[in-house]
Protein backbone atom coordinates (compact mmCIF):
# COMPACT_ATOMS: atom_id res chain seq x y z
CA UNK A 1 0.00 0.00 0.00
CA UNK A 2 2.88 2.24 0.62
CA UNK A 3 4.60 1.52 -2.24
CA UNK A 4 1.38 2.31 -4.59
CA UNK A 5 1.52 5.31 -2.82
CA UNK A 6 4.70 6.59 -3.25
CA UNK A 7 4.54 6.16 -6.87
CA UNK A 8 1.25 7.89 -6.93
CA UNK A 9 2.48 10.66 -5.34
CA UNK A 10 6.17 10.69 -7.69
CA UNK A 11 3.18 9.86 -10.86
CA UNK A 12 1.03 12.96 -9.72
CA UNK A 13 4.56 15.24 -8.74
CA UNK A 14 5.32 14.27 -12.16
CA UNK A 15 2.21 15.20 -14.44
CA UNK A 16 2.03 18.47 -12.04
CA UNK A 17 5.83 19.25 -13.07
CA UNK A 18 4.63 19.11 -16.89
CA UNK A 19 1.67 20.89 -16.39
CA UNK A 20 3.46 23.60 -14.90
CA UNK A 21 6.16 23.15 -18.17
CA UNK A 22 3.50 22.94 -20.59
CA UNK A 23 2.18 26.23 -19.25
CA UNK A 24 4.79 28.34 -18.72
CA UNK A 25 5.59 27.65 -22.64
CA UNK A 26 1.94 28.74 -23.82
CA UNK A 27 2.76 31.97 -22.12
CA UNK A 28 5.25 33.70 -24.88
CA UNK A 29 3.01 31.93 -27.50
CA UNK A 30 -0.35 33.50 -26.08
CA UNK A 31 1.41 36.87 -26.11
CA UNK A 32 2.80 36.39 -29.58
CA UNK A 33 -1.06 35.91 -30.55
CA UNK A 34 -2.44 38.48 -28.86
CA UNK A 35 0.33 41.11 -30.64
CA UNK A 36 -1.10 43.82 -32.50
CA UNK A 37 -0.06 43.86 -35.90
CA UNK A 38 2.17 46.93 -36.96
CA UNK A 39 1.94 49.09 -39.67
CA UNK A 40 4.73 49.97 -42.51
CA UNK A 41 5.56 52.99 -44.33
CA UNK A 42 2.51 51.86 -47.27
CA UNK A 43 -0.05 51.08 -43.89
CA UNK A 44 0.01 47.70 -44.63
CA UNK A 45 -1.57 45.70 -43.61
CA UNK A 46 -4.07 47.99 -42.87
CA UNK A 47 -4.46 48.89 -46.73
CA UNK A 48 -4.88 44.95 -47.02
CA UNK A 49 -7.53 44.41 -45.02
CA UNK A 50 -9.31 47.75 -45.96
CA UNK A 51 -9.61 46.59 -49.25
CA UNK A 52 -10.66 43.15 -48.57
CA UNK A 53 -13.34 44.81 -46.79
CA UNK A 54 -14.67 47.10 -50.15
CA UNK A 55 -18.46 46.78 -49.96
CA UNK A 56 -18.30 47.46 -46.13
CA UNK A 57 -18.46 51.03 -44.62
CA UNK A 58 -15.43 51.37 -43.13
CA UNK A 59 -14.27 53.55 -40.02
CA UNK A 60 -10.24 53.96 -39.36
CA UNK A 61 -9.93 55.67 -36.00
CA UNK A 62 -6.32 57.25 -35.09
CA UNK A 63 -5.73 56.84 -31.16
CA UNK A 64 -9.00 57.86 -30.44
CA UNK A 65 -10.73 55.30 -28.04
CA UNK A 66 -14.42 57.80 -27.65
CA UNK A 67 -15.61 55.54 -30.75
CA UNK A 68 -17.21 52.60 -28.68
CA UNK A 69 -19.23 53.92 -26.22
CA UNK A 70 -20.07 57.35 -29.04
CA UNK A 71 -20.68 55.14 -32.18
CA UNK A 72 -20.05 51.46 -32.31
CA UNK A 73 -22.61 51.00 -29.73
CA UNK A 74 -25.00 52.55 -31.61
CA UNK A 75 -24.83 50.64 -34.67
CA UNK A 76 -24.94 46.60 -34.87
CA UNK A 77 -24.56 46.08 -38.23
CA UNK A 78 -21.89 43.30 -39.99
CA UNK A 79 -21.60 45.47 -42.57
CA UNK A 80 -19.32 48.04 -40.52
CA UNK A 81 -15.99 47.54 -40.92
CA UNK A 82 -13.68 49.43 -38.10
CA UNK A 83 -9.37 49.88 -37.69
CA UNK A 84 -7.86 51.06 -34.38
CA UNK A 85 -4.89 52.74 -34.68
CA UNK A 86 -2.64 53.42 -31.71
CA UNK A 87 0.49 55.79 -32.39
CA UNK A 88 2.50 57.44 -30.15
CA UNK A 89 1.31 60.98 -30.06
CA UNK A 90 2.82 62.66 -26.80
CA UNK A 91 6.02 60.98 -26.38
CA UNK A 92 8.51 58.52 -28.07
CA UNK A 93 7.21 54.74 -27.43
CA UNK A 94 9.43 52.20 -28.83
CA UNK A 95 7.81 49.40 -30.54
CA UNK A 96 7.71 47.16 -27.59
CA UNK A 97 6.24 49.40 -25.17
CA UNK A 98 3.52 50.94 -27.60
CA UNK A 99 2.71 47.14 -28.29
CA UNK A 100 2.41 46.87 -24.77
CA UNK A 101 0.61 50.64 -24.23
CA UNK A 102 -1.92 49.45 -27.35
CA UNK A 103 -2.83 46.07 -25.91
CA UNK A 104 -4.20 47.78 -22.77
CA UNK A 105 -5.59 50.49 -24.31
CA UNK A 106 -7.68 48.35 -27.03
CA UNK A 107 -9.55 47.15 -24.12
CA UNK A 108 -11.18 51.04 -24.28
CA UNK A 109 -12.42 49.66 -27.96
CA UNK A 110 -13.46 45.66 -27.45
CA UNK A 111 -16.49 46.02 -30.20
CA UNK A 112 -16.09 42.36 -31.88
CA UNK A 113 -15.62 44.53 -35.56
CA UNK A 114 -12.39 46.22 -34.92
CA UNK A 115 -8.88 45.44 -35.65
CA UNK A 116 -6.45 46.77 -33.81
CA UNK A 117 -2.74 48.13 -35.02
CA UNK A 118 0.24 50.08 -33.72
CA UNK A 119 2.02 52.43 -35.93
CA UNK A 120 5.37 52.56 -34.19
CA UNK A 121 6.50 55.23 -36.62
CA UNK A 122 3.12 57.05 -37.31
CA UNK A 123 2.87 56.83 -40.88
CA UNK A 124 -0.85 56.72 -40.37
CA UNK A 125 -0.79 60.19 -39.10
CA UNK A 126 2.19 61.75 -41.25
CA UNK A 127 -0.52 60.48 -44.08
CA UNK A 128 -3.76 61.85 -42.74
CA UNK A 129 -2.17 64.78 -41.80
CA UNK A 130 -1.39 65.63 -45.82
CA UNK A 131 -4.62 64.10 -46.58
CA UNK A 132 -6.72 66.48 -44.10
CA UNK A 133 -4.39 69.69 -44.78
CA UNK A 134 -3.33 69.23 -40.74
CA UNK A 135 -2.22 72.76 -39.53
CA UNK A 136 1.67 73.17 -39.57
CA UNK A 137 2.39 69.40 -40.63
CA UNK A 138 1.42 67.85 -37.72
CA UNK A 139 0.14 64.35 -37.19
CA UNK A 140 -3.10 63.84 -37.63
CA UNK A 141 -4.54 61.97 -34.74
CA UNK A 142 -8.21 61.98 -32.57
CA UNK A 143 -9.57 61.81 -35.73
CA UNK A 144 -12.17 59.42 -36.54
CA UNK A 145 -12.83 58.58 -40.84
CA UNK A 146 -15.59 56.86 -42.30
CA UNK A 147 -15.34 56.20 -46.10
CA UNK A 148 -18.39 54.54 -47.97
CA UNK A 149 -18.55 51.17 -49.58
CA UNK A 150 -16.79 51.90 -53.00
CA UNK A 151 -13.96 53.24 -51.51
CA UNK A 152 -10.49 51.53 -52.52
CA UNK A 153 -7.18 52.87 -50.84
CA UNK A 154 -4.49 52.70 -53.84
CA UNK A 155 -0.84 54.39 -53.34
CA UNK A 156 -1.62 56.75 -51.08
CA UNK A 157 -4.21 56.87 -48.15
CA UNK A 158 -7.80 57.57 -49.34
CA UNK A 159 -9.69 60.94 -48.68
CA UNK A 160 -12.44 60.10 -46.49
CA UNK A 161 -16.01 60.20 -47.32
CA UNK A 162 -16.91 61.85 -43.68
CA UNK A 163 -14.57 62.26 -40.66
CA UNK A 164 -14.72 64.51 -37.07
CA UNK A 165 -12.02 64.58 -34.91
CA UNK A 166 -11.60 65.72 -31.09
CA UNK A 167 -9.01 68.32 -29.76
CA UNK A 168 -7.99 71.88 -31.51
CA UNK A 169 -6.98 72.77 -35.30
CA UNK A 170 -10.11 71.87 -37.84
CA UNK A 171 -13.56 73.85 -38.64
CA UNK A 172 -15.17 73.48 -35.08
CA UNK A 173 -17.75 71.73 -37.61
CA UNK A 174 -15.79 68.77 -37.55
CA UNK A 175 -15.90 68.28 -33.61
CA UNK A 176 -16.82 64.82 -32.87
CA UNK A 177 -20.19 64.91 -31.81
CA UNK A 178 -20.90 60.92 -31.43
CA UNK A 179 -24.77 61.05 -32.39
CA UNK A 180 -23.72 62.84 -35.24
CA UNK A 181 -21.50 60.90 -36.80
CA UNK A 182 -23.33 57.63 -36.31
CA UNK A 183 -26.31 59.18 -38.00
CA UNK A 184 -23.69 59.78 -40.96
CA UNK A 185 -22.27 56.32 -40.48
CA UNK A 186 -25.93 54.85 -40.97
CA UNK A 187 -26.62 56.91 -43.95
CA UNK A 188 -23.52 55.38 -45.72
CA UNK A 189 -24.94 51.65 -44.23
CA UNK A 190 -28.26 52.43 -46.00
CA UNK A 191 -26.16 53.25 -49.42
CA UNK A 192 -24.51 50.40 -49.57
CA UNK A 193 -27.44 47.99 -48.47
CA UNK A 194 -29.04 49.65 -51.71
CA UNK A 195 -26.16 49.07 -53.76
CA UNK A 196 -25.88 45.12 -52.59
CA UNK A 197 -29.76 44.71 -53.45
CA UNK A 198 -29.25 46.04 -56.95
CA UNK A 199 -26.77 43.73 -57.43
Amino acid sequence: MQICLRKWSRNTALMALFGALFLAGLGPLQAQQKALPALDQKLDPLRTQFNQDVGKVRLIVIVASEIQKQVLETIPSNKLAVYVVWIPVLNFQDEVTLQKNGLKESGRVPDSRAIHYIDPNGFSGRQYSTVLNVPYHAPAWDVYFAFGPDVRWEERAPAPTDWMYQGEGFDRARLLDGRKFAERIQKLLATADSKAAKR
